[in-house]
């Protein structure tokens, strides 16, 4: 079997791939972040599943992960008080801050 474009409202949120006999749902949509990496038998139980966490609104977009960065608000430290990781792709080949 080959992956399959997995969309909902003409908007792709995700792929299934094969694993094994089950495939296995990748999210490219915060949307549907809760799906990834789920185990489903068929394509259309993956796209049951996409149905049934976007028909919920709201509510699943409290149970999403933030985004990964920060916004500071008065009071908060810094941007220059914390270290990045070294070793992350993002900050490959670019000079990281140095500790103050």
């Amino acid at each position: 079997m080959q992956k399959h474009v997995v969309d909902f409202g003409g908007e792709a949120v995700g792929a299934v791939v094969p694993d094994g006999v089950m495939l296995r749902f990748v999210a490219v949509k915060y949307s549907v972040w809760a799906l990834d990496g789920t185990l489903f038998p068929s394509l259309a139980a993956a796209r049951t599943a996409v149905q049934r966490i976007l028909s919920q609104g709201e509510q699943t977009a409290a149970a999403m992960p933030l985004a990964s960065f920060w916004v500071p608000r008065q009071g908060d430290a810094d941007e220059s008080q914390f270290l990045w990781n070294a070793s992350s792709a993002i900050g490959e080949g670019r000079d990281q801050p140095s500790a103050a």
